[in-house]
């Protein structure tokens, strides 16, 4: 077995997603015959937040296995990662051709018509998944998406068809995805009380499928809250990277991250890092093993540290994936945990905070399903309790750096994109003309959760109002 891949197995083994990310980029400039094992290179470098040498481990998988429809879905997978979902699509419908009959291809061109924003296309790429496989969730779940129901629709009568009659042993989750499904179709037709019914059924689904800890997870954010403390606030540029470039958003699932930023990144100078990227997380993990006290004096020392060592990983990964971009937008899912290691490894990047109304944005993400993580989305009191230690964080983060802040509010951006744009725009530096025409190209997102959606969810609400009640946030 080759070193490099040996030391893989023990990055992954150790959650160490740096390593792991170098021992893959090891692994692909050695190039060992490794065959159907690239699969394990390109899974452990998605999971590290290393997409870029994800894909190059994909297409080795694809030279040692080409006869093999999942060899290429593991390509396609990686385009869509980086946000490249044209280039999934061209790949895809390669495929199709030469395995017509594998519904995961017409799915997986289905999902990456709707992020193209095609839905009619994409309707009939997932039809045609159902066609081959009647009883996949996952396509139900991609027409759902594709369309906006009617009383009597059909598809509705198939999906509850399905619902009642599952097999014997069927998982979990696969059943909360047609629950999900369903829900968004009783809410379009108007059922609302029947759409919550739906929610609750398919979170519970969830929660047997993916438990969250939610002591865990508190424990390690009032961790986290004890490392960064007051001491940081005092601004010393000789600790990290200085570079004006990165512009990270800090917001809660369903506050319309993505749409802001492909609306500050529409300029021809800027570029996106899209939600699901995990690259400064992956690229900060030596600051794991730190206290507060080494940070501090790092800090303070300011020169050649593991704050400048991050910034310096951090930056040159996001060239790799964006260029010479004069802005970055990162709208990373996780930057509420790492701004306070983004504020001191990158002393000139600046933040963006997005809020909502807490009872619209518990019940928007207590009805979604979450493609990745967000395990603490399934249960009413763990939203409510996961959200207040997210506003204890960003909270702090303020507080560290309030010259590189600024709060806009979810009703502000629906109710005027533009006047609410502007602003933000001068803050980040990017081109206002382009994200506000890009807004409203994009605006539709409101339409889907809009400002008071709440009052659509009957009386399954009444467990998640509680539940925001105990945790202090109505």
């Amino acid at each position: 077995m080759s070193d490099s891949l040996q030391a893989l197995q023990s990055a992954m083994q150790s959650e160490q997603m740096l390593d792991a990310s170098n021992a893959v980029r090891a692994l692909l400039s050695q190039n060992p015959d490794l065959g159907v094992k690239w699969a394990e290179a390109a899974s452990a470098a998605l999971l590290a937040g290393d997409e870029i040498a994800g894909l190059a481990a994909a297409k080795k998988l694809c030279e040692a296995a080409p006869n093999h429809a999942d060899s290429w879905l593991w390509v396609a997978s990686m385009h869509s990662a980086l946000g490249q979902h044209s280039e999934a699509l061209r790949l895809l419908e390669q495929q199709m051709t030469r395995f017509p009959d594998h519904p995961s291809l017409h799915r997986r061109a289905g999902r990456a018509l709707l992020e193209m924003g095609q839905p009619g296309t994409a309707e009939l790429c997932f039809r045609k998944a159902l066609e081959l496989d009647p009883q996949d969730a996952f396509a139900f779940e991609g027409l759902a998406q594709s369309k906006t129901f009617a009383a009597g629709d059909p598809d509705l009568v198939r999906m509850e068809q399905l619902r009642i009659s599952w097999l014997e042993g069927t998982p979990a989750n696969v059943k909360g995805v047609l629950s999900y499904a369903l829900a968004k179709a009783y809410d379009d037709v108007g059922e609302f009380e029947v759409a919550g019914r739906r929610v609750a059924e398919a979170a519970a689904f969830y929660r047997e499928h993916a438990p969250f800890d939610l002591t865990r997870h508190e424990d390690g954010m009032r961790h986290l809250l004890s490392i960064y403390d007051s001491r940081f606030a005092r601004a010393n540029a000789d600790a990290g990277m200085l570079d004006a470039r990165p512009v990270f958003l800090l917001a809660p699932p369903m506050c319309a991250a993505s749409w802001l930023a492909a609306s500050l990144g529409a300029g021809d100078d800027s570029a996106v890092l899209n939600r699901a990227n995990a690259l400064f997380w992956m690229c900060a993990a030596p600051l794991g093993d730190h206290t507060p006290d080494d940070l501090h004096s790092a800090f303070l020392m300011g020169g050649a540290n593991v704050l400048v060592e991050v910034g310096r990983t951090y930056l040159e990964r996001m060239t790799e994936r964006v260029g010479d971009a004069r802005r970055v937008i990162d709208a990373s899912g996780l930057t509420e945990i790492a701004a306070a290691a983004a504020g001191l490894c990158l002393p000139a990047a600046k933040f963006i905070r997005i809020v909502r109304d807490p009872k619209d944005l518990a019940w928007s993400i207590y009805r979604t399903r979450f493609r990745k993580g967000r395990n603490w989305s399934h249960h009413p009191d763990d939203i409510a309790r996961v959200l207040s230690t997210h506003n204890q964080l960003c909270d702090r983060w303020e507080s560290l750096f309030s010259d590189r802040f600024i709060t806009v509010r979810y009703e502000d951006l629906a109710a005027d994109p533009v006047s609410a744009l502007k602003p933000v725009c001068d803050f980040a530096g990017v081109d206002a003309e382009a994200a506000t025409a890009e807004a409203w190209l994009r605006a539709d997102v409101f339409k889907a959760d809009p400002v008071g959606v709440h009052e659509r969810a009957g009386s399954r609400f009444d467990a998640v109002e509680a539940a925001l009640k105990r945790a202090g946030l109505v």
